[in-house]
Formats: C-alpha cells, structure tokens, sequence
C-alpha cells in the first residue's frame, strides 16, 4: 500500500477513536488528508515537534511527549509504528494471562522444598531506550523500502529516546526487550528457571532452586549489558536503561524457613504474601496469601471516595447507587473501531479476577477492602449509608467481594446482555433522555456518566 494510502487510512482511523463530541467532519478529514499529504511530500514536518505533558500517577510523576492528532508528524509516527507491527509481528505481553501464569505456578510452590523469586524493574524505561540504538540494531537489518528507511532515521535522530506517550515507543522497546527476553532465558537456563515473564518495565523470575539473590542480578546486568550496550553499535545517544534497585525483591525458601517470618513481593498490582509452615516432621511448607497492593487500594479508595464527594455535591441518589453498581460490578461492552468491534472489559473485578478463585486466602488489608471500602467511604465524609446499602453485607450486589465472587457484569451488548428497553430505563434512572441514540451511542452516554469511561 502506498503511504499515501496509509496516510488516508491512519487519519479516518484517528478520526473513529475520538469522543463523538471531538469527531471532524467528512469535508474536515479530507482536507486534514491532504494537508498531511502535502506536509510529507514536501518535506514540511519535524519529529522534534512534540509537545510535554507530564501526568501525575499515584503520587509520582509521568514524563510523556506527543504530537498533535492528524498532525503530519503524528500520522508519520502512527506509520512508521504499523510498519514496524507488519515486519516484526511482535507480540504485546497481555497482563491477564501472566498473572493467570503466575497464579499458577506459585501455587505449585507450596510443597517444594526449595524455590526462589526474584521480581526487577527497568528504571524509567522508555526515557531510557534509544530509537537511534534500535533502529541501528534491529530495523535497519529487515527488509525496507528506501523511503521508510530514510523516514525512520529522520525519526530517530530527533526523538532520540523512546519517549513514553509516542505512537512508536511500545513497539521500539518491545523489539529490544524481547531480544533481552531471550538473552536472560538463555543465561538462567541451567539454573533451574521455572518461569520468567516481563510486562513492559516489570519482570519476574521464578527457581525450582535457589540461585542466591546477587547472582540473579549479576545475570540480568550482564543481559541488560549484552542487548543494550552493544559497543558494535555506533550511536550518538546511547541507552540509558538500567535496574530500579528500590524495586528488587527476592524470596527464598530457605531464607523464609531461617527467618520463620513471612514475606511479601507484588507484581502488576497483585500481592504476595509467603510465610513458612512447619509440620511434625520440621519439613516446611509454604502457605499463601493474596491480595492488591496498597498503592491499589489507595487508588480504588480515591475513586470511591469521589463517588461519594460528587454525591454530597449534586445529591443524586439514583445516579450514585448507578455509579457503586458500575464500580463494583465487571463492565464488558463492545467499541467501533475504525470498521470492526473490539470488545472492551472494565472495572476491578476484571483486572484483579484471579483474586475470584482465592477469596479464602486473601491478605487482611484486601479482604477488609473487599468487603468494606464502600461504606467505609460514607464514613469517612460523615454522610449516612445510602438505602440500598442497608442490606446484611453478604446479601449485597453493591459490595466487591460479594461481586468478585459472583462475577457479576454488566453486559452491553445487545444481543446476549441487556436489552434496548432496560438500557433505555436505567439511562432515564440518572438523567439520560436522548432515545433517539443507538443503543451503542446510549452505552457510552451511561458509561461516561456513572464514571466507568468508554
């Protein structure tokens, strides 16, 4: 396909994932094409273009760089990302299946007798990476036609890093990640790794052994060393990418049996709590509990606890037990993307469900969570519980444990979830009049409005 065809597409492609209200016009994107046409063809764009945002995140601060929606620059990016996904058909980590992975085999350490864990994490990772380095090393070894080389090689020595928010970012650090991937593997072969996943910065590497703590270290530097230092490579901007020492954590069995004290690691959220158990013959075993960090349940308190502020403010009762239902509940509805569905799935029950099938071994502070954080948050800003609280805790649809376990959802497609009549009543329960919208379009008016986003 021609990149003039590729620039047609990617606009109308942007165009579809915008916020209906946000959407251009037939006659707007049509000549937004032909400017960024225009703009490629006669050389009028500059990857240096990028604007600074930086995000607040749980109590730190995320540096991000973007460029403006169907600006030339943006669009060349979002090319040269496809581009990129066509040649090298890399495969994203999906969170789900490796915590779902990681489930189980932790669970499979309960009788051995000797296991290590080792959890790392690449300090401020994208920031750290060379496009230049990749591209040298990686991209320029497949197959390109002459101008997409010299349109990444124009990317790369003005963005210099794989900055966080840019189109090519994830796809850059994934090429050279998975290269580590593979270096460390083959490194920890015979060292009895059992399991090793990493999800973009954060990694995880289990032992049917153990491998003492400064080794496993020692091995993933010499990896990060291997890939991303190559001194065959010559580059005016050089990797950056390193351990986040405050973020290594190791477990050993041995150590736990020694200590005869519990221990704890997380990863993507989840936590894992280990403590020694010995039995009549001084053998130990492991038991275990699981839960969501701290960190977690301070955000999803936050999130509540503005429910309930936006309550005290507006003191719409139907709109807010809309909002704890939506909260608490697992949200799936399907989202038009560019001319096909994707189907789309929110909420906390649905990033932490493997916590569904271990609600008897769950740590204290998120099983108190679970089953409290919502009246906890009336509370806290002195506000009685609502009438539909008023139910025995157990009994509760409002209640996070109670829903984890039942899995409860909201299903928003119309052929097999709720219907067009019930849509249309519960919209009209918190203020949503407009019936004249489909039922796709009344989905995202509700969501947006009981605070779930769409």
């Amino acid at each position: 396909m021609s990149i003039t065809k590729e620039i047609t597409k990617i606009i109308e492609y942007q165009n579809s994932t915008l916020l209906l209200k946000d959407k251009e016009n037939k006659t707007t994107i049509n000549a937004l094409i032909q400017q960024a046409i225009d703009d490629y063809e006669n050389g009028n764009y500059d990857f240096t273009r990028f604007k600074e945002v930086n995000k607040k995140q749980i109590g730190k601060i995320r540096r991000t760089k973007s460029y403006e929606t169907f600006s030339c620059e943006k669009t060349l990016c979002i090319y040269l990302k496809r581009t990129l996904d066509r040649k090298f058909h890399v495969r994203y980590p999906n969170r789900n299946e490796y915590m779902h992975s990681l489930f189980n085999v932790i669970s499979a350490l309960h009788n051995m007798n000797d296991y290590s864990i080792l959890r790392f994490d690449f300090e401020d990772f994208f920031n750290t990476v060379s496009s230049e380095y990749v591209f040298n090393k990686y991209i320029s070894k497949i197959s390109l036609e002459r101008f997409q080389i010299t349109l990444f090689e124009k990317f790369v020595t003005n963005t210099k890093y794989a900055y966080a928010g840019l189109n090519t970012s994830n796809i850059l650090c994934e090429i050279i990640a998975k290269d580590f991937d593979d270096v460390l593997s083959l490194k920890l072969k015979n060292h009895g790794l059992i399991f090793y996943r990493r999800y973009i910065d954060d990694g995880i590497l289990v032992f049917n052994k153990r491998v003492e703590e400064t080794l496993c270290i020692s091995i993933i530097n010499e990896a990060i060393q291997e890939v991303f230092f190559d001194k065959s490579i010559a580059v005016k901007y050089c990797c950056k990418t390193r351990l986040n020492n405050t973020k290594t954590k190791y477990i050993s069995a041995r150590d736990l049996a020694t200590s005869k004290k519990s221990d704890d690691f997380d990863f993507l959220g989840y936590q894992f709590e280990l403590s020694p158990n010995f039995d009549a013959h001084n053998k130990t075993k492991t038991t275990f509990k699981y839960g969501i960090t701290q960190k977690k349940i301070d955000k999803y308190s936050k999130r509540i606890d503005d429910l309930v502020k936006a309550y005290q403010i507006d003191g719409n009762m139907e709109l807010l037990r809309h909002r704890i239902k939506a909260f608490t509940y697992r949200t799936v509805y399907q989202l038009p993307k560019y001319k096909s569905l994707i189907w789309k799935t929110k909420g906390f029950i649905s990033n932490y469900q493997e916590l569904r099938y271990r609600l008897d071994y769950l740590t204290v502070d998120t099983k108190d969570f679970l089953e409290n954080a919502i009246v906890k948050a009336f509370a806290k800003n002195k506000i009685n519980v609502p009438y539909f609280l008023k139910v025995k805790k157990e009994e509760s649809i409002y209640n996070l444990y109670n829903n984890m376990k039942k899995y409860r959802t909201l299903l928003f497609v119309e052929s097999i979830g709720i219907s067009k009549d019930t849509l249309d009543k519960i919209c009209k329960q918190i203020g949503i009049w407009d019936m004249t919208k489909s039922y796709d379009g009344l989905v995202r008016d509700y969501l947006i409005k009981v605070k779930v986003g769409h």
